[in-house]
């Protein structure tokens, strides 16, 4: 059992997301590929939380998947409440690293982990772009308040 203000804490950002039944495949548990869009609506909140702190201009820069994985530890299904972590977990030259985990409310434990790599792209040279020292500075800031 994880408790879910434990949970909170591990992470500098989560989100809330009910469970649909349509997201649920013939065998009655949730498909495997919606785990991925759960992974991006957590990165995208990531990336909004340092857009919104004026580190990070996402109509320039945009953060492109190049890598990721999800490891099923228990099924999901429909009604269920979820929450996903996400943190990154290391920076790199033009991205960074991330972390996930979805909580399950109803089963009280984590259900999935994932992580990915995140590639910075120049929208407009199409070109990979630089983590500033500006979006760094933050990102330090707030993988250190968890």
């Amino acid at each position: 059992m994880t408790d879910r203000d434990d949970f909170i804490r591990n992470f500098p950002v989560t989100i809330d997301i009910d469970v649909q039944w349509g997201e649920m495949d013939a065998f009655g548990h949730v498909n495997n590929a919606v785990y991925l869009r759960y992974f991006e609506s957590a990165r995208i909140a990531y990336m909004r939380h340092v857009a919104g702190r004026g580190v990070f201009d996402l109509s320039r820069i945009l953060p492109v998947l190049a890598d990721t994985s999800c490891r099923f530890l228990r099924p999901l299904r429909y009604p269920d409440h979820i929450t996903v972590g996400c943190t990154i977990t290391e920076l790199h030259e033009y991205g960074f690293s991330q972390e996930y985990e979805i909580l399950s409310a109803e089963q009280q434990r984590v259900v999935t982990t994932g992580v990915a790599r995140i590639v910075l792209l120049d929208k407009h040279s199409q070109q990979k772009a630089l983590v500033g020292p500006e979006l760094h500075d933050e990102i330090k800031l707030l993988e250190s308040l968890r």
